[in-house]
């Protein structure tokens, strides 16, 4: 049975988060189809917010202008000036107090916890009880700023691989937040390498369902290699994630089918899985002209 959207840790630490300080969103998401990760942004009520252990690994990255900040944890009181991009990791099992100088403008990222337990297992070989992660404070994390910034992204312009992307930065976030936040040594990881095989079983499956939502789940069962070794081996091996992939092959596609007079713009979007808005938006951006002006080109 698949669990309902409230029921998520991460959903739940969204909404707690939101409720304690007094939240003025600009972006949330709650789709349901966000399995992996949660993130919203959103300008505080309150200067003063006490959290409770939030039970999910979970980040905050200032968005707003400079500001004083202190955090209390375990009794213990630290300060500082913190500018945009600026973040905060926040653990999972102990209780933190902000306070801010003014109201902040904030994006929040959760990552859901079976995600990171099972990165911890297949990336270290660890158990989850035995790896910590560092209560970071005002730092720069150029990883992490940009997970945060592209969550934000997909909120505002959903794409027409939206799951696939959400899930794929859910996996790059788990594995960051080890190998550079955590009491896991980093010599400790594991190659990710892909047979050609199962490379060629997970390219086959993208190709044959190129007109559907495919999660990153999926195509690592038919690979037969887990979400987690699957994501990295397949970009070690392409040079692309699978979300790059696949759109890539539908613009492949797409340019043959725009040959084809007799099919519409439209009809050549539903050919490849997109919404003709979308199909726009993601030739323009791989050709750099229209599928219309393109089209023009071929019979000009």
């Amino acid at each position: 049975m698949v669990d309902s959207v409230l029921a998520r840790p991460e959903r739940a630490a969204l909404e707690t988060v939101h409720q304690l300080a007094d939240a003025r969103m600009a972006l949330a998401s709650l789709q349901s189809n966000w399995t992996s990760v949660a993130a919203t942004r959103f300008r505080m009520g309150k200067i003063d917010v006490t959290l409770p252990a939030l039970g999910v690994p979970a980040y905050g990255v200032n968005y707003g202008q400079r500001m004083q900040l202190r955090r209390t944890l375990n009794g213990r009181t630290v300060g500082t000036s913190a500018g945009a991009g600026q973040l905060s990791l926040l653990t999972p099992d102990t209780a933190t107090r902000w306070v801010f100088d003014e109201p902040g403008d904030v994006a929040l990222v959760f990552l859901r916890g079976e995600v990171f337990d099972r990165a911890i297992a297949e990336g270290s070989g660890r158990c989850r009880g035995a790896v910590e992660i560092a209560p970071r404070f005002a730092i720069r994390d150029l990883v992490l700023e940009s997970i945060a910034h592209r969550l934000l992204k997909e909120i505002s312009e959903p794409g027409p691989a939206g799951r696939l992307v959400t899930e794929e930065l859910a996996e790059d976030l788990a594995a960051h937040l080890i190998l550079a936040h955590s009491n896991v040594p980093q010599h400790q990881g594991r190659p990710h390498v892909i047979a050609p095989s199962r490379l060629k079983r997970a390219v086959e499956f993208m190709l044959s369902n190129i007109r559907s939502e495919v999660s990153l789940g999926d195509i690592a069962n038919v690979a037969g290699m887990s979400l987690f070794h699957f994501a990295k081996a397949f970009k070690q091996a392409t040079g692309h994630a699978p979300h790059q992939y696949l759109t890539a092959q539908r613009m492949l596609l797409a340019r043959a089918l725009l040959h084809d007079k007799r099919l519409s713009v439209a009809e050549v979007a539903g050919s490849v899985g997109l919404s003709p808005s979308h199909f726009t938006v993601v030739f323009r951006r791989q050709m750099g002209m229209t599928p219309t002006k393109f089209r023009d080109v071929l019979y000009s």
